[in-house]
């Protein structure tokens, strides 16, 4: 089963074959990286999914609409609405995010880590009450790094 139309690793590994055969190039070819890189450019006009997408070579599980609904409004159920929520409260604030943690920058010598390693830990019933219960970054971070009582 072919499944390159419908997700993203195959549809970029079927380009980066074709074009590693047609061009005569290694896996660790340079130019190959480049073709990597431009792949996942976000710009409409030179990212090479974006491309893709544009003459049908790939199909869309959910609309552009869907997508720039889903940067501004995470799902509540996962680890998403505390990466979110602290982005959207205190950007300012935040020196990072990933998929595994929020980094605060609150203004000391050091930066402080917030390990996001759970999926469901997170979600808006895990930490919603608590981040309505702060007025800063400050706070949070102190409530979530305070020892147990």
């Amino acid at each position: 089963m072919d499944c390159a139309e419908l997700l993203d690793w195959p549809a970029k590994l079927r380009l980066l074959d074709g074009f590693r055969q047609r061009e005569n190039l290694s896996w660790s070819a340079p130019r190959l990286h480049l073709v990597d890189l431009q792949y996942s450019d976000v710009r409409l006009d030179k990212g090479l999914y974006n491309r893709l997408v544009a003459r049908g070579s790939m199909k869309r599980l959910v609309t552009e609409h869907q997508v720039l609904s889903a940067v501004e409004n995470p799902p509540t159920d996962t680890r998403a609405y505390f990466r979110g929520e602290c982005l959207r409260r205190f950007g300012a604030d935040i020196a990072a995010a990933s998929w595994d943690s929020v980094i605060f920058d609150l203004g000391g010598d050091s930066l402080v880590r917030i390990p996001t390693l759970e999926p469901l830990r997170g979600s808006k019933a895990h930490v919603g009450a608590l981040l309505d219960s702060v007025d800063s970054a400050v706070e949070l971070v102190e409530q979530l790094t305070a020892e147990p009582r």
